[in-house]
């Protein structure tokens, strides 16, 4: 797996845990503004998080628009101008 295999060219791409708070806080940022995206769960994808893990990717969230820029653990700022820049 590749960034570009993490990527959808259509949504952002949200991978984290239910138990993580900044992983909620990021949902509830695109939930607000009533923007889709997709959530990978890495709890039930195990896989997909030891290809992030390999990637160097190892706190969540982890943020990928469908331009494939990657975020890891993006402040309430980031999350703003990401919406912006992916409307």
């Amino acid at each position: 797996m590749t960034i570009d295999e993490l990527r959808d060219p259509q949504l952002t791409v949200i991978y984290g845990e239910d138990t993580c708070e900044d992983t909620t806080r990021a949902r509830g940022h695109f939930d607000a503004a009533g923007r889709a995206y997709r959530y990978v769960r890495l709890d039930l994808e195990t896989m997909t998080r030891e290809r992030l893990h390999e990637l160097g990717y190892l706190a969540t969230p982890v943020v990928v628009t469908p331009q494939g820029t990657v975020f890891v653990e993006p402040t309430d700022e980031r999350l703003n101008a990401i919406l912006l820049a992916t409307a």
